[in-house]
């Protein structure tokens, strides 16, 4: 996916990972190759599922989670956890779990997370508006008509709330600044 040009948000929306590891794989494959991700392993010990179980595990991802008594036809990590630790007596991690369904190849059958913050404004961050924060966080709070001689989430959220007409949380704000590489500029709140 990221050889194919789709972006860090992109690709971690649709497998349920994080931006950072979407980041860290980006930098892998810019740097060795993309036969360096496929040799790569997640970590850990050697698995308690075998080739029998894995496919067992295929089979059921290819019917609906409906036939395991869900109410829904969407599998989740959750869901297959679920299903897994009934039928192995196994309890592996949500994280596990989700791997082990992208290694089969069901990637696209995931339910996509949805985070806190909303992501239906991510089509505001055009490259013209993350070019209009970085210059803002470059000048005084006072230039977008704020008071204070420093940047802080609270100026920075209020700012792009004025200008782009989208209201983040602060966290979300800090982790645009941060991205951007100027979360320096940013004064933490004094208690």
């Amino acid at each position: 996916m990221l050889v194919a040009g789709e972006t860090i948000d992109s690709v971690s929306r649709q497998l349920g990972i994080s931006a950072a590891s979407a980041k860290r794989y980006r930098a892998i494959i810019d740097v060795v190759g993309l036969d360096a991700l496929e040799t790569m392993g997640v970590g850990g010990r050697k698995s308690a599922l075998n080739a029998e179980a894995l496919e067992w595990i295929a089979d059921s991802l290819r019917g609906s989670p409906a036939a395991f008594g869900f109410d829904s036809d969407q599998w989740t990590d959750g869901r297959l956890k679920s299903v897994i630790r009934d039928r192995f007596g196994t309890d592996f991690s949500r994280v596990y779990v989700r791997q082990i369904m992208i290694d089969l190849g069901f990637a696209d059958r995931l339910k996509i997370r949805r985070g806190k913050t909303t992501t239906s404004h991510s089509r505001v961050l055009t490259p013209e508006a993350l070019s209009w924060i970085a210059a803002a966080l470059r000048h005084s709070p006072k230039v977008e008509g704020l008071d204070g001689e420093r940047w802080t989430n609270e100026r920075l959220r209020v700012a792009i709330e004025n200008r782009l007409g989208v209201r983040y949380s602060r966290m979300h704000v800090w982790k645009i600044a941060t991205e951007l590489g100027l979360s320096h500029l940013i004064s933490k709140a004094r208690k």
